[in-house]
């Protein structure tokens, strides 16, 4: 496979696992809206809907370095920082929280459901790891976007897609639902607008590699 062939297949998989971890966001805020955690881990659907996650998160990740060498000449340095602090944060937020929903959670939710209540204390160490990856979230986003802004591609709008999805991490993480899915589920939709609007960008960018690779 020649690195063309490379940066099209990977284009097409960033875009294919965009589309299927927006599809488990969606459904995983209908089920655990108004529900508590020891009960919506145990529902028939939880299962398949954090398989979807796991399989398009780790689709993302494998599919990240094709992206950046897709818009290296364009985002220079810059960008490579910001694809690299990405993938930091996509590991824990994609990768490690869909695996831990769906291999761990509902084992918790059976044998000890004290421990995964909305008021339950969180893990020794979780919250230092989960300011870590915000942290890398809100510096990959914003270096991605400042080339994409500055130069003047048609889809400088992506910048701002990225730009968002920092900001409303924040916003969904700490003011929307800091303590978990909410109880209405206007809400809990909006909380988990952040992965959206970061997948919405990176699909764009990988269809639009796909797209050239293949006219070329």
């Amino acid at each position: 496979m020649t690195p063309s062939q490379r940066s099209s297949v990977g284009g097409l998989g960033l875009l294919i696992g965009a589309a299927l971890f927006v599809v488990h966001v969606l459904l995983r805020s209908l089920v655990t809206a108004g529900v508590e955690p020891a009960v919506f881990a145990l529902q028939g659907s939880w299962l398949p809907i954090n398989a979807l996650g796991v399989l398009g998160a780790i689709l993302v990740l494998l599919c990240l370095p094709a992206l950046y060498a897709g818009v290296a000449a364009s985002t220079g340095l810059l960008g490579l920082i910001g694809v690299l602090c990405i993938a930091v944060a996509w590991l824990f937020f994609g990768v490690f929280l869909s695996l831990y929903s769906l291999l761990i959670l509902p084992w918790l939710a059976q044998s000890a459901p004290a421990l995964v209540a909305a008021d339950a204390p969180l893990p020794p160490g979780f919250a230092i790891v989960f300011a870590i990856a915000l942290l890398a979230w809100l510096a990959g986003a914003v270096l991605l976007a400042v080339p994409l802004l500055r130069s003047k591609l048609q889809q400088t709008w992506v910048g701002y897609l990225l730009a968002g999805s920092a900001l409303w991490m924040v916003l969904g993480n700490l003011i929307l639902a800091p303590s978990g899915p909410s109880e209405n589920l206007a809400i809990n939709l909006l909380s988990n607008l952040g992965p959206v609007l970061l997948l919405a960008a990176l699909a764009k960018l990988g269809s639009s590699l796909w797209a050239e690779r293949r006219s070329a």
